[in-house]
């Protein structure tokens, strides 16, 4: 279960602007081939941007946010190698 804390308008904020940036980047980035290594870092790097724009939407504590970023960007790095065979 999230705890959520009081909204803090610039630390969420900046977690929302950073994970949607970082989404940004990599849909709107250049699209390298589809070697498995690549595929599952970018897997990895869409996961924790995800994680880090989720912590800023919902107000996860520091110790939920880093907890359910990395989480979501293993996640998402073996779902993606999973995805490719």
């Amino acid at each position: 279960m999230v705890e959520k804390q009081e909204r803090d308008l610039r630390r969420d904020g900046l977690l929302f602007l950073i994970g949607v940036t970082g989404l940004a980047v990599l849909e709107l980035g250049p699209q390298p081939a589809s070697a498995d290594g690549v595929v599952m870092l970018r897997g990895f790097l869409f996961g924790g941007a995800l994680g880090i724009l989720l912590s800023g939407v919902f107000r996860a504590t520091d110790r939920q946010a880093l907890v359910s970023t990395l989480s979501l960007a293993v996640g998402f790095a073996v779902g993606s190698v999973i995805n490719v065979f």
